[in-house]
C-alpha cells in the first residue's frame, strides 16, 4: 500500500467515520487505527464516561475541567428529575407530619407543665423532678426530630453533591508533540 491510501483508510475510533471536516489526531500512545480520533469525539466520549485518560493505553490527557452547571442550575435539574422529585415530595410530607406531631407534643408538654407539677406533688414527687423529667422528654423529642430531619436532608444532599461535582466539561489541551502527522500534512 502507498502512504496516500493508508491515510484515507484511517477512521475515528469513536465515531468510526473518516469523512469529517475535522482532522484526525493521535492524542495518546495508541498506534494504528486505534490511535486516530476526532478531537470533538474524544471530548464528547470523555465527558460521557467522566475519565481523563485513554481507556486503552492509560495515557493521561492534559485537559481543562470546568463545572457543567452552577449550583442553582444543578439544583433545578436535580429537582426536576421525576425520581428525585417523588422522593423529595414523600420526604417533605413526612417532615410536615413529623413537625406537626413534634410541635403538638412540645406544646402539650409546655402548657401542661403546671398540671404535671401539681399532680406530681399530690403523690409526693418534688416539682424539680417532674420538671427535670419533662425537660428530658422534650430534649429527646427535639433531638429525635432534628436528627430525622438531618438524615432526610442528607439522603438528598449527598447524592446531589456527588452528581454535581462529577458533572464536568472536559476540554482536551492538544500538545503539539502528540498531534498526528496527518493533521500536520493537511495544514
Amino acid at each position: 500500500h502507498d502512504g496516500a491510501s493508508t491515510i484515507s483508510l484511517c477512521t475515528c475510533r469513536i465515531c468510526q467515520t473518516a469523512k469529517s471536516k475535522e482532522a484526525l489526531i493521535s492524542p495518546c500512545y495508541c498506534k494504528g487505527t486505534l490511535g486516530k480520533v476526532h478531537l470533538s469525539c474524544l471530548e464528547r466520549w470523555l465527558n460521557m464516561c467522566g475519565r481523563q485518560h485513554c481507556e486503552i493505553c492509560r495515557y493521561q490527557f492534559e485537559a481543562k475541567r470546568k463545572r457543567r452547571y452552577t449550583i442553582c442550575q444543578a439544583i433545578r435539574i436535580w429537582v426536576r428529575h421525576p425520581a428525585h422529585r417523588m422522593l423529595m415530595k414523600s420526604d417533605l410530607i413526612v417532615a410536615c407530619i413529623l413537625t406537626t406531631v413534634t410541635m403538638g407534643l412540645c406544646s402539650v408538654s409546655i402548657f401542661g407543665l403546671k398540671y404535671f407539677v401539681e399532680e406530681g406533688q399530690k403523690i409526693g414527687v418534688p416539682s424539680v423532678y417532674t420538671k427535670g423529667v419533662l425537660i428530658m422528654f422534650l430534649a429527646v423529642i427535639i433531638i429525635g426530630y432534628l436528627t430525622t430531619l438531618y438524615l432526610m436532608a442528607k439522603d438528598h444532599v449527598i447524592p446531589w453533591y456527588r452528581w454535581w461535582t462529577r458533572c464536568m466539561i472536559i476540554r482536551i489541551i492538544v500538545s503539539t508533540s502528540r498531534v498526528s502527522e496527518e493533521e500536520l500534512l493537511k495544514e
